[in-house]
């Protein structure tokens, strides 16, 4: 644990390092190679790296276009790579959304007395294009894929998969997506909103066990802080699966969606609603910003699972703390962020990674 921790201050020193000897007029990089840090009681300690790469589709008549390669790799012998792409084109008229990740992760965690442990393996595709049918309103495609594989550790993670109906899946989704956006920055927004309302079928033809279908309601909204440079940022989310939903198809908690703090798969419920809001305060005219964020969720309808079983996740969450920003292309406005969470568990985590939370 020493040793991770004077990793990640080496990191961090070298970031201050890095802003420190900027020249002062802000000349924007379209390449920028950064650290990824992570530290929670689920999968311990991980570094690794991402490259934030920025470009333009019709000259920069169109917003700029992002393209992020990285990976990580923690203590608990966990890995994740990850392939994101956000493509604008003809005057910001269509949006092209691509994710590719490919993960091994080793959970390990305490229910009770006993000390869960199973591997969960899986490789995530995603596609979704927008087009803007009117100003501000934009109608989507999005496409999926998901193959996920689960492996026990131990005699209490065996346990755990077949109590909560966890098997594997290999399954395809298609579905409409309906978004309305204000934001002139799409990378630090402000006095915005931004709203997506999508619907997700996966067929049992495209090879899941029982047809399902997912809905997702995630409505943003970026309003002017207590200074002009400052920006309060608010969410509401609200994710609802299908009663034969898989439980690699649930809503889960988690920074991706709902919550910091919480690793992906430990909470998970048919139906996931919550709201959190972060306050960005920017330090004088250095690329540096101050955050507090808090938010809360909850988890309700249990979870179909494997021969009637079900997940007993119901309930309210939380989670909140402190985190740093660092303008790393302040132009485009891509931030390095680091967050030091605490969750309602009581656990402490702390992330390093590209843009904002939400």
């Amino acid at each position: 644990m020493k040793k991770a921790f004077l990793i990640s201050f080496i990191f961090c020193l070298s970031i201050v390092n890095n802003a420190l000897s900027q020249d002062s007029t802000r000349t924007e990089k379209s390449l920028k190679i950064v650290p990824l840090l992570t530290s929670s009681p689920l999968l311990g300690f991980g570094a690794g790296a991402a490259v934030s790469f920025l470009y333009a589709t019709d000259q920069d008549i169109s917003s700029k276009s992002q393209l992020q390669v990285g990976g990580q790799y923690s203590v608990t012998n966990s890995y994740n790579v990850f392939v994101n792409n956000n493509a604008w084109f003809k005057q910001n008229k269509i949006l092209s959304i691509s994710t590719f990740s490919l993960a091994g992760i080793n959970n390990e965690f305490k229910i009770d007395t006993s000390n869960v442990a199973y591997n969960s393996s899986s490789v995530y595709f995603s596609e979704a294009v927008f087009y803007r049918v009117r100003k501000h309103f934009y109608i989507g495609v999005p496409l999926l894929y998901r193959g996920v594989k689960f492996r026990a550790n131990n005699e209490a993670g065996q346990d755990f998969l077949d109590k909560n109906g966890v098997v594997d899946e290999k399954s395809g989704g298609a579905g409409l997506a309906i978004s309305f956006d204000t934001r002139t920055n799409k990378y630090y927004p402000s006095k915005a909103a931004w709203v997506v309302l999508s619907f997700i079928a996966n067929p049992s033809w495209l090879g899941t066990l029982d047809t399902y279908h997912n809905m997702v309601i995630n409505a943003r909204y970026y309003a002017k802080g207590f200074s002009y440079q400052d920006v309060w940022a608010w969410q509401a989310y609200g994710q609802f699966a299908s009663n034969k939903a898989p439980d690699s198809g649930l809503p889960t908690l988690s920074g991706k969606a709902m919550l910091r703090g919480y690793p992906a798969g430990k909470y998970k419920a048919r139906n996931m609603t919550g709201v959190q809001t972060e306050y960005r305060y920017t330090i004088g005219h250095s690329r540096f910003r101050m955050v507090g964020f808090f938010g809360v969720a909850n988890l309700s309808g249990g979870s179909f699972g494997q021969d009637g079983n079900s997940r007993n996740d119901d309930g309210w969450y939380s989670s909140g703390g402190l985190g740093a920003r660092y303008a790393l292309q302040p132009k485009t406005g891509i931030d390095l962020r680091l967050d030091a969470v605490r969750t309602s568990d009581g656990d402490y985590a702390f992330y390093l990674m590209l843009n904002q939370a939400f």
